[in-house]
């Protein structure tokens, strides 16, 4: 019942964040990023967006405290799998939680440290957290939710949302959810960081002509030569933007 209400706010946070989108309730501005228009549709909107928003938080509050008590048999099963071998993502879990208990868990532990890892990368995604997806236009920076609480399996599923709901290139990435905020938000294989990319938050301090999730107005040659006029203006190279990625909102739809 709980995850019904997160899921039914989570809708109308995202389908009212949309709408206000569409009806243009935020312009830009370079010193305080996005502003509110304040007409009375807009303001009506923002309180719903608002308003659902408090909600979503207070419904995450009551399933983490619900959850607390499962915690513990959680990661008693999840070390007691690491040690029978099934899954390397076990084993890395058991060390996030503490690795088990007694002498065995350091034992394991010291012979994790010392055993070969070819095979692992760095990356800043856990298996078992939960994270909040967020699409990314990569011309700007611009981004739009896709999942609001989402396991790192479900991952592909909503880059595909993305790519579907955005005419020009676009990229998953994620922060924790509860835990993170959006400018925390890392790729979705958790190795780059939002703010490391050439376009973060280009969004909030310039129009990008071309750039845009609509297919009608999305055009890769406007895009293209308002790159070269940033770099000839600031001496600094904007990132990609003209090409399309080949390989990497729920329901909230681009508004832009």
């Amino acid at each position: 019942a709980l995850d019904k209400k997160i899921r039914n706010f989570d809708r109308i946070f995202q389908t009212s964040q949309a709408r206000a989108n569409r009806l243009g309730c935020y312009q830009s501005n370079f010193i305080f990023g996005r502003s509110l228009v304040r007409t009375p549709r807009c303001l009506r909107l923002n309180r719903k967006i608002e308003d659902a928003r408090r909600q979503l938080a207070l419904l995450q509050e009551q399933r983490a405290a619900t959850r607390g008590g499962q915690s513990r048999r959680q990661s008693d099963l999840i070390a007691a799998l690491s040690r029978a071998g099934c899954r390397t993502s076990y084993q890395q879990e058991t060390r996030r939680r503490g690795g088990g208990r007694g002498f065995m868990s350091w034992f394991e532990e010291d012979f994790w440290d010392t055993a070969p890892r070819r095979g692992l990368e760095t990356s800043r995604i856990e298996s078992f957290a939960t994270y909040r997806t967020l699409c990314v236009r990569s011309c700007d920076g611009y981004y739009f939710p896709v999942s609001f609480s989402a396991l790192p399996s479900r991952f592909a599923q909503d880059l595909r949302k993305c790519q579907s709901r955005c005419a020009a290139p676009a990229e998953l990435f994620v922060y924790r959810n509860p835990g993170e905020e959006p400018e925390q938000m890392v790729s979705a294989d958790g190795r780059r960081a939002y703010s490391d990319q050439p376009n973060a938050w280009r969004y909030r301090k310039e129009y990008v002509k071309g750039c845009s999730c609509k297919a009608v107005e999305y055009n890769p040659s406007e895009i293209a030569a308002a790159n070269e006029k940033a770099e000839s203006g600031k001496g600094q190279k904007p990132g990609p933007g003209g090409a399309k990625f080949v390989d990497e909102k729920n329901k909230a739809k681009p508004a832009r």
